[in-house]
Formats: C-alpha cells, sequence, structure tokens
C-alpha cells in the first residue's frame, strides 16, 4: 500500500468523524434551544452553573486513598514475604481505592445532609 493512499484512508474517516461530531452537536443544540422556547421557559434556563464541588471533593479523597495504597504496597513489597510478592500492590491499591470511595460517600452525604 503506497503512504498516500495510506494517508487518505486514516485522515479521510477521521476528518469526517470530527465534522459529523461537530454537526451533530451544534443540530442537537438547537433542537435543544427550540424546545425551551417551545415549551415557554426563559431562553437562559439551561445556564445554571454547574456544582463541581462534590466531584472535586470525591477525586481528592479518591487520589488520597489511592496514593496512599501505593505507599503501603512499597512498605509491604519490602518486607520481602515471598507469598504475597505477586500480588500486594494490585490488592492494596484496590482495597484503599474501596476504603477511600466508601469515605467520600459518607463526607458527601454528610454535607448533603448540612445543605
Amino acid at each position: 500500500m503506497q503512504v498516500t493512499s495510506a494517508i487518505v484512508l486514516i485522515a479521510l474517516p477521521l476528518i469526517l468523524a470530527i465534522f459529523g461530531i461537530a454537526y451533530y452537536y451544534i443540530t442537537a443544540r438547537n433542537k435543544e434551544r427550540m424546545s425551551v422556547i417551545e415549551k415557554g421557559l426563559p431562553p437562559d434556563y439551561f445556564k445554571d452553573t454547574p456544582n463541581f464541588f462534590p466531584f472535586i471533593l470525591m477525586l481528592g479523597i479518591v487520589s488520597t486513598g489511592i496514593s496512599l495504597g501505593i505507599a503501603l504496597g512499597g512498605y509491604l513489597w519490602s518486607l520481602e514475604i515471598e507469598a504475597m510478592r505477586g500480588f500486594i500492590f494490585p490488592f492494596v491499591i484496590f482495597f484503599s481505592l474501596g476504603i477511600s470511595l466508601i469515605v467520600s460517600y459518607f463526607v458527601l452525604k454528610s454535607i448533603q445532609k448540612k445543605n
């Protein structure tokens, strides 16, 4: 296969996909605006600013849990226990990830109760 034909076979579908996604986004947004106008709602009905605080808080807690899992896995790896050597890192990382998700759930639940 020639280089030019390979470029055409790769670049053409990629360009078409990008324009297709852009076209779909523009038409969907237009249809959404038209449905808002038809229902008699104000035009800025969907312009509400999103609240990213719960997501960022959960991301911070989960990142902390993963880093603690990596640190604890490294410590257990350094103990040189031969029976656990193969699976200790994934086990500790996923275990700490699960614990941090549970902690973030309860923290977010308590914050939502206050509001």
